[in-house]
C-alpha cells in the first residue's frame, strides 16, 4: 500500500471509529435514561392511586432522584428499582396496574395498610420476584393465576385479606416457593395435588378459610416443610400417612376441621423434631400413641373435642411442654 495512502487513510478511520463510539454512547445512555423513566413513571402512578394521609410518600417527586425515595431501593450496578417497601404506612387505594412496569423489582412489602380491590394480574410480569408480601389488606377477588409466571418467587404471603375462589393449579409450578400463607380468607374449594411440585415449600399457613375435600397426599412429598397449618377449614377424611412421614415438620395443624380415623402408632418417631400438634374438635378415633412421649421437642399437644380411646401415654420425659389438652375424649 502506498505510503502516503495509508497517511491519509488512518486518520480518516479513526476519526470515524472515534464518532461511532460517541453516538454508541449517547444511545446506550438513551435507553438507560428511558429505563429510568419507566420506573420513576411507574412509582408515580403507584403513588397516584392511594390516600396517604400520613405523608409517607410525600417526597416521592421531582426534588430528587426515584431511587432516593422512603422505600425504594435501586441496584447498585444499574438505577432500577428492586424493592417496594411500604408495608405499615397507613396507605389506602388501590395498586396501579403500572407497578408491572417495574422489571427489576424482586421484593414488594405491602402490608399492614388498607389497599382494596383486585390484586393486579400485573405483578405476573415481574419475573425477578422473589417476594410479594400484601397481607393484612383488604383486597378482593381471585389469586390472579399469572403470579405462576414468577419463577423466582420465594415467599407468596397473601393471608388476612378477603380473597375468594380456588387455589389455583398453576401455583403448582412455582418450584423455588418457600412460605405460602393464605389465612385468614375466603378461599374455597379442593386443595389441589399439584401442591406437591412445590418441593422447596418450608411453610403453609391456610387457617381460616373455607377449603373442604380432602387433604392431598402428596403433601407428603414436601420434605423441607416446618410448619402446616390447615386448621379451621371443612376438610374430611383421614389424615394422610404421608405426612406424619415428614421428619423435617415441627408445627403440625389441622384443627376445626371434620377429619376422622386415627393416629398412627409410631407418630412420635417419624416426627422427631415436631413441637405443636394441633388436632382438636375433629371426629378422630382410636388411642392416642405410645410413642407421642418420645418426641422430646413437644411444647404443644392440643387434641380435644375428638373422639380418642384407651390410655393417655405417660409425657413426664418432654420437659418442654407446657400445654396439653385433651378434654372430651372418651
Amino acid at each position: 500500500m502506498d505510503l502516503a495512502y495509508r497517511y491519509h487513510l488512518f486518520p480518516m478511520s479513526f476519526s470515524c471509529l472515534t464518532t461511532i463510539i460517541l453516538l454508541l454512547g449517547s444511545v446506550l445512555a438513551s435507553v438507560k435514561d428511558g429505563q429510568d423513566e419507566i420506573d420513576r413513571l411507574a412509582l408515580l402512578e403507584f403513588k397516584a392511586r392511594i390516600a396517604d394521609p400520613s405523608g409517607v410518600l410525600s417526597l416521592w417527586n421531582d426534588s430528587s432522584h426515584f431511587c432516593d425515595w422512603y422505600g425504594v431501593t435501586c441496584g447498585r450496578k444499574h438505577r432500577r428499582v428492586t424493592i417496594l417497601d411500604r408495608g405499615s404506612k397507613k396507605l389506602s387505594g388501590v395498586v396501579s396496574p403500572h407497578i408491572g412496569n417495574l422489571s427489576f423489582l424482586r421484593g414488594v412489602n405491602l402490608e399492614n395498610n388498607s389497599f382494596h380491590a383486585k390484586i393486579p394480574p400485573h405483578f405476573g410480569r415481574l419475573l425477578r420476584l422473589q417476594k410479594l408480601s400484601l397481607n393484612n389488606n383488604s383486597f378482593s377477588g381471585q389469586i390472579p393465576s399469572n403470579l405462576s409466571y414468577c419463577s423466582n418467587l420465594l415467599v407468596l404471603d397473601l393471608g388476612f385479606n378477603m380473597l375468594e375462589g380456588n387455589l389455583l393449579m398453576e401455583l403448582g409450578s412455582l418450584s423455588k416457593l418457600q412460605v405460602l400463607k393464605l389465612q385468614f380468607n375466603s378461599l374455597m374449594g379442593n386443595i389441589l395435588p399439584s401442591i406437591g411440585n412445590l418441593s422447596s415449600l418450608q411453610k403453609i399457613g391456610i387457617t381460616w378459610n373455607n377449603f373442604s375435600g380432602t387433604i392431598p397426599e402428596t403433601l407428603g412429598q414436601l420434605r423441607n416443610l416446618k410448619i402446616l397449618y390447615l386448621s379451621i377449614n371443612k376438610f374430611t377424611g383421614t389424615i394422610p400417612i404421608s405426612i406424619f412421614n415428614i421428619s423435617t415438620l415441627a408445627w403440625l395443624g389441622v384443627g376445626e376441621n371434620q377429619l376422622e380415623g386415627g393416629l398412627p402408632s409410631d407418630l412420635g418417631f417419624t416426627l422427631p423434631n415436631i413441637e405443636i400438634i394441633s388436632m382438636g374438635h375433629n371426629h378422630l378415633t382410636g388411642p392416642i400413641p405410645e410413642s407421642l412421649s418420645n418426641a422430646s421437642n413437644l411444647e404443644v399437644i392440643q387434641i380435644d373435642q375428638n373422639n380418642f380411646t384407651g390410655k393417655v401415654p405417660s409425657f413426664s420425659k418432654i420437659r418442654g411442654l407446657f400445654w396439653f389438652i385433651l378434654a372430651k375424649t372418651t
